[in-house]
């Protein structure tokens, strides 16, 4: 169902080889693309100041530092132990990306969720103006996103099974480079200006962790996103935050359970 305000499918459209190099002048020659001019990007470090701000200003206090494990009164939750400081709560989600895993001991449920290394390749294009051109996804799990100010991004990997290991290797940078001018020759160019690496929280079946855990009274999950957590992530949290705090939650969630991860 398309929500209020939402762009319709139906702008979806086929685009000739002429045309999509006119919209992204780094491609490759093509038959032809398909495009969607209301595609939007994410800067997920503005995105997350954005957030916290927001939070801040409705009440938000933040405390730094490793939680290391949560604080229990019997089968309910009451905070959690922070860099040796107790801090209590009636309620406690669990939204550690790829170490909510650390928790499944203390809960006595599996979390299946595991690290995946994803590396990245930010270029600059100057004095191309970047700005407009358009996202570009060439079906083997790779993109391009562009940015204004000449700042093109290639990758990424998505290097499951790579443990806890956040540091960048030749065979990535190697993959994300010959995929990115596979694509875009026009890249060849471009001056390196950083590679970034991170870990994605992995679920073992492709679909988010979300909601309560069941025989313990306020501990809820929010984690597992894999590569779409800036997408996905903000709405999630809504909704977990929603049944935490006793509100109505907008959609069936119990698809997301982690008890079907249990034996």
């Amino acid at each position: 169902q398309q929500q209020r305000g939402t762009p319709a499918a139906a702008d979806l459209h086929a685009v000739s080889a002429a045309e999509a190099k006119e919209l992204f002048p780094p491609l490759t020659d093509v038959l032809g693309a398909l495009y969607y001019r209301h595609a939007a990007r994410v800067d997920g470090r503005l995105m997350a100041r954005a957030l916290h701000s927001g939070a801040t200003s409705h009440g938000l206090t933040t405390h730094y530092g490793a939680a290391e494990h949560l604080l229990m009164d019997g089968a309910r939750v009451t905070g959690a132990r922070i860099d040796g400081d107790d801090v209590h709560a009636g309620a406690v989600i669990i939204a550690g990306g790829a170490w909510s895993k650390r928790f499944e001991d203390q809960l006595g449920v599996r979390i299946a969720v595991e690290p995946q290394r994803g590396q990245i390749i930010h270029w600059d294009m100057s004095p191309a103006e970047t700005g407009a051109w358009p996202i570009v996804n060439a079906f083997h799990g790779h993109y391009i996103v562009t940015w204004p100010n000449g700042r093109v991004v290639t990758g990424a990997t998505r290097e499951t099974g790579s443990g806890y290991n956040v540091h960048t290797s030749a065979a990535g940078i190697r993959e994300v480079i010959d995929e990115g001018l596979r694509v875009a020759p026009g890249l060849a160019t471009a001056r390196l200006l950083e590679i970034r690496v991170g870990l994605r929280p992995y679920p073992a079946d492709g679909l988010p962790v979300l909601g309560a855990v069941a025989g313990i009274d306020g501990v809820y999950l929010a984690t597992g996103h894999g590569p779409t957590g800036l997408q996905l992530g903000p709405y999630s949290g809504k909704l977990v935050a929603d049944l935490a705090t006793g509100h109505a939650v907008a959609t069936d969630i119990s698809a997301f359970d982690v008890g079907r991860f249990q034996a």
